[in-house]
């Protein structure tokens, strides 16, 4: 027992060293800042330098102390970043920028203006360069360390252009939509839902980077439904790829132009039943406010959702049996009925035999047997009265009152 308590103890301790080891730290607060522009991009000559802000609100309830620093980055085909240390690509512009401090203290609900500067070298190649500017939250002044602390980053996209030859130039790839061809595309009771993936494959092929935005319009070749879904805002750098990416009847989850006032667009409903054309369109052009060369290409799609048909027959296969055996079950009724009915007749019948007086049925029985006893003592009468034809011989019976003279005997005429 004594063993067992130490062993609880000392688990007990390890869980509460984790707690406060884990747990931020009071002073800290939790992580509640807005950066703004969330994308800066800037046309800045070689061998010059440009000046800009970038805007830092606090939105938490306690102070937020940051500290500032600049890396590269990278933005996969599937649109999720990779961050590297100043420097790693060549079209990096990190090593370019500066600040007058790299940590700040920014008060509960103050915005505060950060000072930041890009040199270009001389000799800095036409095009585009690029980098992130993170503000990553740290211990506030006088805070003890030795604590483990969850802090939160928030970073600053920072797109420079070096006048030059500029090469801007985008291709689409490829149009990618998937079909339906078991579950419907849109929500009916009791079934699953087929979504309608879209995805354009846009190719950079340039030397600057590209604000791109994109959508797909879908028209039926046959069938019902049709529309148009956003495919959203993105920046695609030089000699990389990008998908514009949506779901039909979703919200596009792209990043979105925060100087564009266009109103944000309803989510498209999927097709619902039908074979599809569809028509990508994407757009991009020298700035963010300014989208003027524009490229195209085509897919098509089909949506048979079979699983609607086989419930359909099903259906129909249940309402056929259903009937058959409501015409089963009437006919057994009346057959039923048919047989009560004649086995009450019969019922009838018998009580009303019963209900006669038995000295009538005796007396039938009776009158049957005389006659039957009339009729076989007339069989052998009716034969005595054709006497046999031999010869000339005549013999002739009387009763009483046909004898001789003396009425003693019969009479033998003459001629024997």
């Amino acid at each position: 027992m004594r063993r067992k308590a130490l062993g609880i103890a000392a688990v007990s301790l390890v869980l509460a060293s984790a707690v406060l080891l884990l747990a931020p730290a009071a002073g800290q607060g939790q992580f509640d800042v807005t950066v703004y522009p969330a994308k800066m991009e800037l046309t800045v000559a070689a061998g010059t330098s440009q000046p800009f802000e970038i805007n830092v609100r606090n939105d938490s309830d306690a102070p937020q102390a940051l500290k500032v620093y600049f890396m590269d980055y990278l933005i996969r085909p599937d649109n999720s970043f990779v961050f590297e240390e100043p420097g790693h690509y060549s079209y990096s512009c990190a090593k370019w920028l500066d600040t007058d401090s790299f940590e700040m203290l920014v008060q509960p609900g103050e915005t505060a203006a950060k000072p930041f500067a890009v040199s270009v070298p001389a000799d800095a190649e036409p095009g585009g360069h690029y980098g992130v500017i993170f503000f990553e939250q740290t211990r506030l002044p006088g805070e003890p360390a030795g604590q483990v602390q969850a802090t939160g980053r928030i970073g600053v996209v920072t797109l420079i252009t070096v006048p030059g030859e500029i090469i801007r130039e985008g291709v689409i790839k490829d149009v990618q939509v998937n079909s339906a061809w078991w579950w419907p595309t849109r929500k009916l009771p009791l079934l699953p839902v087929t979504k309608i993936q879209c995805r354009v494959i846009f190719e950079n092929k340039g030397n600057v980077h590209l604000t791109v935005k994109g959508k797909l319009t879908f028209t039926p070749s046959f069938g019902w439904g049709s529309g148009t879904v956003d495919l959203g805002e993105i920046t695609v750098l030089p000699k990389t790829e990008r998908y514009l990416e949506a779901t039909l009847g979703e919200e596009s989850k792209q990043e979105q132009n925060p100087a564009s006032s266009a109103p944000v667009q309803p989510a498209a409903q999927p097709p619902f039943l039908g074979s599809y054309k569809v028509h990508a369109e994407v757009q991009y052009g020298p700035s963010l406010e300014v989208f003027d060369t524009t490229k195209t290409a085509d897919s098509s799609s089909n949506v048979y959702p079979i699983s609607l048909l086989v419930i359909l027959l099903v259906v129909i296969a249940l309402v056929i049996l259903a009937f058959k055996l409501i015409k089963w079950w009437r006919s057994k009724k009346r057959a039923r009925e048919t047989e009560a009915a004649g086995e009450a007749v019969d019922t009838e019948k018998k009580e009303e035999i019963s209900e006669e007086l038995p000295g009538e049925a005796k007396g039938g029985k009776r009158r049957d047997r005389r006659r039957a006893k009339r009729k076989e003592a007339a069989e052998p009468e009716a034969g005595a009265a054709e006497p046999p034809e031999t010869g000339d011989v005549t013999i002739e019976e009387t009763t009483d009152g046909e004898s001789g003279d003396d009425g003693s005997g019969p009479f033998l005429g003459e001629g024997i």
